[in-house]
């Protein structure tokens, strides 16, 4: 646990102008349930990995002591993450379990460890706070001693924390919320196409024995959720893949969160009833379409009472980013670029989620995948 010296160091380290002083940090019980890389991976790292919560007396330049409820996250090294899914992968056995280690490296996981202390690096002097983000107390990174770890405010209060199991909490106002304030965020960071700096999982091409696998597994251990139609669907998906990432390649990309969805994302409700949304748990975070954040929480939020408002959920979120960028007025251009974004989620993001539902279900997933294959429908 931190104490008081370390986390002013921290706090200094990460905003000097604050000057803060610490005199007491104290342990406070959390439910880190949510939290399934963490929890997935504890034990195969030398360091304590997850999320403890802490009470710090602390003040501030020009404040008077004060307690503030932070959350400490010892983030596991991406290299252990990849190991602990290549032994998901190796319990399923198959052929996944003989594609899966020549691809341990390149899943998109190696480098979870850096990607969130980047998204949540200091902002220049002056900058206004960023969407999306919570408040961001320090971060710190020990690369001998494998430790990295965020200090963060406490979201316990906000609304619709962790509420994956419950998707009909989300409303309307909540939807619609989330989705301008997502378009804000993703045309921030709009880059050309060339300009996207190299990120994410290695390309389509090269991940195609994978994708194979991962869908072979799914259809034989989850044959619900993965009947014979909808195999062959993704299937038809696995035939253009090659040919859909020099699309793809030729896009803008912006700075997508690749996790987005009701277990990583809250609501602030404001004293005037505004709606903050606010997204966390950023080690996925990288550079791809746009459309991609918005599949994923589309299909975690929308159940079938709901399918028949994703096609005006969808525009909703175009006309919010062309607002703000002037890029996305083609409508049959925008939803290509969802169908793209929907064919790496599936095959990708679905399939991993899938192997490890097929060993220890997660009660979310099939609610999930539903949800997905009405949105390949649309």
């Amino acid at each position: 646990m931190l104490t008081p010296a370390f986390t002013q160091k921290l706090l200094r380290q990460h905003a000097p102008a604050q000057a803060a002083e610490v005199r007491a940090v104290r342990p406070r019980a959390l439910d880190s349930s949510a939290s399934i890389l963490a929890n997935l991976t504890a034990g195969r790292t030398a360091q304590p990995v997850g999320l403890f919560g802490l009470d710090a007396e602390l003040r501030t330049a020009g404040t008077g002591w004060r307690t503030e409820r932070l959350v400490l996250k010892a983030k596991p090294p991406g290299r252990a993450i990849c190991q602990m899914l290549t032994g998901l992968a190796q319990a399923c056995g198959g052929e996944l379990a003989e594609v899966y280690p020549t691809f341990e490296l390149r899943t998109g996981f190696a480098d979870t460890h850096w990607r969130e202390l980047a998204v949540y690096a200091p902002p220049a002097p002056g900058a206004a706070p960023a969407p999306l983000l919570p408040t961001v107390w320090a971060t710190h990174a020990d690369e001998p001693a494998a430790r990295y770890l965020l200090l963060l405010e406490d979201l316990s209060q906000h609304e619709l924390l962790n509420s994956a199991p419950r998707p009909d909490r989300w409303t309307d106002a909540h939807l619609r919320a989330a989705l301008r304030q997502l378009a804000a965020w993703h045309a921030r960071h709009l880059v050309p196409a060339a300009a996207a700096p190299p990120a994410g999982p290695a390309p389509w091409p090269e991940l195609l024995p994978l994708w194979e696998a991962l869908l072979a597994n799914a259809a034989t251990r989850l044959p619900t959720l993965y009947p014979p139609a909808r195999v062959r669907q993704l299937r038809g998906l696995l035939g253009t893949a090659a040919t859909d990432w020099a699309t793809v390649q030729q896009l803008p990309k912006t700075l997508i969160h690749n996790d987005l969805n009701p277990r990583n994302t809250c609501f602030e409700r404001r004293p005037d009833g505004a709606l903050r949304f606010v997204a966390y748990d950023w080690e996925l975070a990288t550079w791809h379409l746009p459309q991609y954040d918005v599949v994923e929480l589309l299909s975690f939020v929308l159940r079938p009472a709901r399918y028949q408002q994703r096609a005006a959920y969808l525009e909703l979120y175009r006309q919010e980013l062309d607002a703000l960028t002037g890029q996305f007025a083609d409508r049959a251009a925008f939803a290509e670029g969802y169908r793209l974004a929907a064919l790496e989620f599936g095959l990708h993001r679905l399939g991993l989620y899938g192997m490890a539902h097929s060993l220890s279900p997660y009660p979310f997933l099939p609610g999930v995948i539903d949800s997905y294959f009405d949105g390949l429908a649309a």
